[in-house]
């Protein structure tokens, strides 16, 4: 984990798949979720997962798979800063979101490691060594920011989008949530920052994972 200016330490990489499938044959219990996940009867992925490659960042989990992880390893999804669900209108507020603070470094920042896009700087669709598959977590040393303060978080761009405790309701399933930061098939303007996406709550995607 990385102490970033905020007063929170946030994980430096994406969440592996060994790590997630080593939880997950502990046989984590569903019976303290919120109510709002009461439809979530099990933590496993929507798919199996290959256990070759545990290095690769978990996907194909719900928002609630997430949660219960973090929550279960002594943490939380990627919130409010200070605690809490970030605001639905926070998406690019460096002062309220974990997540965006980390990945602009304060606000200053388009992308982890500047202003100017570097196609080959992290796990897009862009980049001549992506196979538009996620590849393990930390796995592109230059997709990570060049701030100090905010140096040794990876992934922040690309790789996989990450869910973030940031939903419009907490109604159930149908919830939208945000995923943060683009994935290994997206192109420039969806590996910003900043950029506003989110999928219901029950999604599992192959390109969506998470950090704590």
């Amino acid at each position: 984990m990385v102490k970033v200016p905020g007063g929170y330490c946030i994980d430096s990489p994406e969440v592996p798949r060994d790590q997630y499938l080593a939880w997950l044959a502990s046989n984590p219990s569903t019976s303290d979720q919120p109510s709002y996940c009461s439809w979530n009867t099990d933590f496993v992925p929507g798919e199996p997962i290959n256990p070759v490659g545990g290095d690769r960042p978990i996907t194909l989990v719900d928002w609630c798979d997430a949660r219960g992880y973090c929550m279960a390893v002594g943490k939380r999804l990627c919130g409010k800063i200070g605690g809490g669900t970030c605001d639905w209108d926070d998406v690019a507020n460096a002062t309220a979101s974990q997540w965006y603070n980390a990945c602009s470094s304060g606000g200053k920042h388009l992308y982890p490691y500047g202003d100017v896009y570097h196609p080959n700087g992290c796990n897009g669709d862009d980049n001549v060594a992506s196979s538009a598959e996620p590849a393990a977590v930390a796995a592109f040393p230059d997709c990570v920011s060049d701030e100090t303060s905010y140096a040794g978080v990876y992934d922040l761009s690309g790789n996989v989008d990450e869910w973030e405790d940031s939903c419009e309701s907490d109604t159930g399933a149908n919830d939208y949530c945000r995923i943060r930061g683009g994935s290994c098939r997206d192109e420039q303007a969806a590996l910003t920052c900043g950029i506003d996406t989110f999928q219901s709550r029950y999604r599992q995607h192959p390109k969506v994972g998470f950090r704590c």
